[in-house]
């Protein structure tokens, strides 16, 4: 076992310990020399990667690993960690595949699969959209914090897209009230007229909402019946991408905003 092997075992023993462990503990436990895990624990902490309390004589996880952690989670790329989730959703649903992220009170298109089928449709990549209107936007409005929300709401300005484009703040806030109780979202023709979509959020590690998935084609195709259809394939396909970003409760997808 190479001195980094051992060194990882060293800071894996520590984070796992449910209380600050003894370095007689850590020795005992790994099999270690002492002089071995002396060594090893010194250069943890001069990394910041441990920390010592002289006192208890006890050692714990040091800071600077949430400073790693933070700039991992920062540097994950949410297409990258979606790419093969989409492929296997435009295979399963035949119609085209959006991934949207959100950015200030709109929604940004970072990448799309196009369905087999021809459809003209307004969105592509790095083009925005709003959120109140629109699948993506909306299956990531009903899981912002109740403030956030209230703040997106406030600043909307309710343009009328279609005759089915939802008018005010009160028929959005229901909207987003039936979205987090069916855990997706549906754009019924609301901000172009013939098309349909069916969006599910999409959450990081720390059960942020930061980007949603949609099935969508042309009203034509996408029948109530298909919409309904589609609404378990779109939500399994958005939970299995908010795993690759960290996110574990059992069903996060349909808790309540905030």
């Amino acid at each position: 076992m190479s001195s980094i092997d051992k060194a990882i075992q060293v800071l894996e023993a520590v984070c796992d310990s449910a209380e600050p462990v003894r370095f007689t503990d850590l020795v005992t436990r790994l099999k270690l020399p002492k002089s071995t895990a002396h060594r090893l624990l010194t250069t943890l902490l001069e990394q910041g990667l441990v920390r010592y309390d002289r006192i208890e004589q006890r050692y714990s996880p040091g800071y600077r690993l949430l400073t790693l952690a933070q700039r991992t989670w920062a540097g994950m790329d949410i297409p990258r960690a979606a790419k093969d989730y989409m492929q296997r959703l435009l295979q399963q649903a035949g119609e085209t595949v959006h991934l949207a992220v959100v950015d200030g009170n709109e929604i940004i298109y970072v990448d799309k699969l196009e369905s087999p089928k021809t459809v003209r449709l307004y969105s592509a990549v790095g083009k925005r959209g709003p959120m109140y209107c629109t699948g993506v936007g909306k299956a990531i409005l009903a899981y912002l914090s109740q403030e956030r929300q209230d703040e997106v709401i406030a600043q909307t300005t309710f343009q009328r897209h279609t005759a089915h484009t939802l008018s005010d703040a009160r028929a959005l806030r229901q909207a987003l009230a039936d979205i987090r109780v069916r855990g997706c979202a549906l754009d019924m023709e609301e901000h172009e007229e013939g098309i349909r979509c069916v969006a599910a959020p999409i959450f990081n590690f720390r059960g942020d909402v930061v980007a949603s998935i949609s099935v969508t084609s042309v009203a034509s195709r996408m029948t109530n019946t298909r919409l309904q259809d589609l609404q378990p394939v779109v939500l399994d396909i958005a939970r299995s991408i908010s795993r690759e970003l960290g996110f574990l409760p059992n069903d996060g997808l349909n808790r309540t905003a905030g």
